[in-house]
């Protein structure tokens, strides 16, 4: 009967174990999506910034961005990354 008991127990633990682990990975990856779309959020503040400030480029808070102007188009780069374009119609 002791074995038995002790059989459901480590079951028990097991379980419980399984859960908080998955329960810990899932919220680690959420903390890293979040973080990742924070960075994003930021990339394009600066963006912002220098598009309204008539920059060619701006470096903020470690983040550097670059403005190409052509005759009717803006484009934003970061990192040799397109970040946003504006096409004027």
């Amino acid at each position: 009967m002791n074995a038995y008991i002790l059989l459901e127990s480590l079951i028990a633990l097991g379980i419980l174990v399984t859960i908080t682990s998955l329960i810990l990975h899932q919220i680690n990856e959420d903390q890293k999506r979040v973080s990742k779309n924070l960075r994003r959020q930021e990339i394009l503040n600066v963006a912002v910034m220098a598009v309204q400030t008539k920059q060619d480029s701006l470096s903020l808070n470690g983040i550097s961005v670059k403005v190409i102007r052509g005759k009717d188009t803006i484009a934003v780069y970061h990192e040799h990354e397109e970040v946003i374009s504006l096409v004027k119609e």
